[in-house]
């Protein structure tokens, strides 16, 4: 068999078990993954399943990885529907573009971002890296968007307890961006998380009515203000 099918197979054979476990999630919660029951639906053994992921461990990180970096790749696709000479347009429509991935994939966002899976303990090495490359761009674009005078950070914003200015500048740094831009990233991205997360629980659309609407309002509000 031709080397590039051997591949083609294997690649198809584990996005089968990576949408068989999604299945499970939806049904029974992210905690309710069982690589036996993966394997009755496919229709294999489940050691034939090791060759693919070699344990349950593997199958969720690689489910974590595919969440984060589909998210980010959303997020970057938004960004190039604008020119760079528009960054704070770009934002807009990062943000926004993030909502629309959180409804249309709730089960992998609330895999990288719900209730931890008892006994599952994430790789740093390699989840960290993916699940920053969010904030890394949402960060760039506001760096423009200030550099610009497209937006201005208000002054309540810049003014970081101590110990948590001290925590961003590590973090900023590699990055070249300032921790001002940063602690103003940080705050919006809890405010429009916080209402995405609130949405898919089914909590805000029985308040607000048209949580669409009032999630762009959000977003133009932090834009607006900075």
């Amino acid at each position: 068999m031709p080397r590039s099918r051997v591949v083609a197979e294997y690649e198809k054979m584990q996005n089968d078990i990576k949408t068989s476990a999604r299945r499970q999630m939806a049904a029974h919660g992210t905690a309710g993954l069982s690589l036996r029951a993966i394997a009755r639906e496919l229709d294999v053994s489940a050691p034939a399943l090791y060759r693919y992921f070699p344990n349950l461990d593997a199958l969720i990180t690689a489910l974590i990885l595919d969440g984060f970096n589909a998210l980010a790749d959303a997020l970057e696709a938004a960004e190039r529907t604008l020119p760079p000479t528009e960054p704070r347009a770009q934002l807009r429509a990062a943000l926004l573009a993030y909502r629309a991935w959180a409804l249309s994939h709730p089960i992998d966002f609330q895999l990288i971002y719900g209730n931890p899976i008892p006994g599952y303990v994430a790789p740093a090495e390699v989840t960290v890296p993916a699940a920053t490359r969010q904030l890394e761009i949402l960060g760039r674009i506001t760096d423009r968007a200030f550099a610009a005078g497209q937006i201005v950070l208000r002054r309540e914003l810049t003014e970081i307890p101590p110990s948590v200015r001290a925590q961003l500048a590590r973090i900023a740094e590699p990055y070249g961006t300032s921790v001002e831009v940063l602690h103003t990233c940080m705050l919006g991205w809890t405010r429009i998380h916080g209402a995405i997360q609130l949405e898919l629980f089914g909590h805000t659309p029985p308040v607000v009515g048209d949580p669409a609407a009032f999630y762009e309002q959000l977003v133009d509000a932090l834009i607006e203000t900075g």
